[in-house]
């Protein structure tokens, strides 16, 4: 399984509660990155090859999240209601408020791309991610994307 992770506090008072802003993961932490998640992909396209393609969407997906805290890398799969899959991976650097991470972004319908966040914010009911992917192949659109899912303590 490809996964993700970050963590990152809403306000000063709440950084005290934040894992990553601790500078801790896992198991240490009240609000573990990694599993199942379910939510939103929200999408803004623009340049796009394909003119169609521009403008704004959303759907429902289930987020599957990991990290391997060894080589620094977060990942996530993405399974939307439509069938699409997407994966994202890439290193990761910093913690809390400076943590950012890019990589690779690709879908089972042939579009791939790079990415990188603006900013993640996790919690132990909701997982939000900001970012912005680049797609590089027959479509070569611009995406600001938001991912907004929860789970289940």
């Amino acid at each position: 399984m490809a996964a993700l992770a970050a963590l990152g506090a809403l306000n000063p008072a709440g950084a005290a509660d934040n894992p990553l802003a601790r500078g801790t993961w896992g198991a240490a932490s009240n609000a573990p990155i990694e599993g199942t998640w379910n939510g939103t992909d929200l999408e803004r396209r623009s340049d796009c090859t394909s003119t169609q393609n521009n403008g704004s969407r959303g759907t429902y997906a289930q987020y599957d999240v990991g990290t391997d805290r060894v080589a620094h890398i977060l990942g996530i799969d993405e399974t939307a209601i439509t069938g699409l899959t997407c994966s994202y991976s890439g290193p990761y650097t910093g913690l809390g408020p400076t943590l950012a991470w890019s990589g690779t972004y690709s879908c089972s319908d042939g579009k791939r791309g790079s990415f990188t966040t603006r900013k993640i914010l996790v919690t132990d009911i909701a997982l939000g991610i900001h970012l912005d992917v680049k797609l590089d192949t027959t479509e070569t659109c611009t995406i600001e994307k938001v991912i907004g899912a929860g789970r289940l303590p």
